[in-house]
């Protein structure tokens, strides 16, 4: 089914998406937690940086438009500083704030999100708490109509249309009813991402719904434990609602589907490293819905949407994922060997995606030419001191200049392959100078590391990684293996073998 996936990308234009729904402001505070307070048994977080995103459907939007969608989002804001920074975030993703509403009379709903990781032992962030600052009673009823014509419009220029229902008030039943209506006069599919409520009979007549475990949990009663509970929760809905498709999203196990023409299916999750599970959810409505809206059948949709999910779970907090990092990560699914073999460019995208997921990156270089023992050795040490590592290789042209003519034995393909097929190797990037110091400042690794024959004074990089409190450190040596004892004694051998068969 990735294969289908894979396609659709490569072939998809930019589907007219309509948002609407409740829009928040994600804040993000991270730090370093390196002790406890005098005051009482919590943490001391010392804050290093802020970041804010879109939340709620602002998320889902920004995430539609970062897969290739033309989106216009509605709902309410506060005219206020966090309703401020929210138009700033999005005219940052590219969207027009055409549709939101300012509210003089409820504040922006705000999420602040307090993350925190031990620097000095080389943990991986946590979260430690979340403050929320919302309203969430109804509107004033001019707010709502103002909502509502703003809605009505996007809908007609719209090729699919997406209620983003967070339960704060301003989608109640009576616009949610309306705008079902609107859709269906229209022609236009519309689909449901829902409250966590008993009561689905507003979303009636919706074309799609794609309730969380939980929520599908509430709506039906059925206790989600198994195959038939997903199968038979699912199908109560599309027969009450009258529905066309059912997408349930249960988190760790997968997606459940089942359409109104009699399809069901269970799609399994895809093992990965889990950082923060904020966010995985709007990205499968966002990759279901953009799938959906460049023509793709439910099951095509909804493995986009699964393989989606994985990649998000891998950074802290809600992430937008382009279509041409999608794209290469379904690619790369298919040939897991050279997913691992990155661009200079490239790995300077991956070292800020790594950081931000809170990984700890390790760093060694070297020209690898004929790989033995004393290289595994190396490398294992280096993959043990952080939760990634990258490998910088140096190009044949590089090589040659540092060994000499007749070097190196396999070429900058061979080496590179070889490397990415080691456990133990996460990334290798091929540098061509003879210095490997400025892809070290590329990478800004938490830990440098060379063999033991070696000082630390005389590593590439020391005082650089260093100057930041990065570490470095020296791998033990392997006695008696190298590359050019290794070639010296194969030459050895032909030379006795060419003595003893005389031609």
């Amino acid at each position: 089914m990735l294969d289908e996936a894979s396609q659709l990308l490569d072939a998809a234009g930019r589907p007219r998406v309509c948002v609407i729904g409740d829009v928040m402001l994600d804040v993000y505070v991270w730090g370093d937690v390196s002790r406890i307070s005098q005051e009482g048994p919590i943490p001391v977080l010392r804050v290093e940086r802020r970041e804010q995103r879109m939340g709620g459907a602002g998320n889902l939007a920004v995430m539609l438009q970062a897969l290739g969608a033309q989106v216009q989002l509605v709902g309410l804001v506060g005219a206020d500083p966090a309703g401020e920074q929210a138009r700033a975030r999005m005219a940052d993703a590219g969207l027009d704030d055409a549709g939101l509403v300012a509210s003089q009379e409820r504040p922006t709903a705000t999420k602040t999100r307090y993350l925190g990781y031990v620097q000095s032992a080389g943990r991986a962030m946590q979260q430690i708490v979340r403050v929320d600052e919302e309203v969430t009673d109804a509107p004033s009823a001019e707010e709502s109509r103002r909502v509502r014509s703003a809605a009505v419009q996007a809908v007609g220029h719209a090729d699919v249309v997406v209620l983003q229902d967070m339960g704060k008030g301003l989608l109640d039943a009576e616009l949610i009813t309306h705008l079902v209506q609107e859709a269906r006069d229209q022609g236009k599919p519309l689909i449901v991402d829902p409250e966590l409520t008993e009561d689905y009979s507003p979303y009636a007549g919706a074309t799609c719904i794609l309730p969380n475990r939980f929520e599908a949990q509430m709506a039906t009663g059925v206790a989600l434990r198994g195959e038939e509970d997903y199968r038979r929760a699912a199908h109560t809905l599309l027969d009450r609602l009258e529905l066309k498709g059912v997408v349930i999203k249960l988190d760790r196990d997968g997606i459940y589907f089942a359409t109104a023409d009699g399809q069901d299916r269970h799609m399994t999750t895809r093992a990965r490293d889990v950082a923060d599970i904020t966010g995985a959810g709007d990205m499968v409505t966002a990759a279901f819905v953009f799938g959906r809206a460049c023509g793709a059948d439910y099951a095509t949709a909804v493995d986009l949407a699964n393989f989606a999910a994985g990649l998000e779970v891998g950074y802290h907090g809600a992430r937008a994922i382009s279509r041409r990092r999608l794209a290469e990560a379904l690619r790369a699914e298919a040939e897991p060997t050279a997913r691992k073999i990155k661009t200079r460019n490239e790995v300077k995208a991956l070292v800020d995606e790594l950081r931000e997921a809170g990984r700890r990156i390790a760093f060694t270089n070297g020209c690898f030419d004929l790989l033995h023992y004393g290289h595994v050795q190396l490398l294992q040490y280096s993959r043990r001191q952080g939760d990634v590592l990258i490998v910088g290789l140096n190009s044949d042209a590089s090589a040659r200049t540092l060994k000499g003519p007749g070097r190196p034995i396999n070429s900058e393909d061979v080496r590179s392959r070889i490397l990415a097929s080691l456990a133990d190797v996460d990334y290798v990037v091929l540098f061509e100078e003879q210095s490997v110091l400025s892809l070290i400042q590329d990478v800004r690794p938490d830990v440098l590391v060379k063999g033991g024959d070696y000082t630390v004074e005389g590593v590439v990089g020391h005082e650089f990684v260093r100057s930041y409190g990065g570490e470095v450190k020296l791998a033990p040596v392997a006695e008696g293996v190298s590359t050019t004892e290794l070639i010296e004694k194969i030459a050895r051998n032909h030379e006795r073998a060419d003595r003893g068969n005389p031609a």
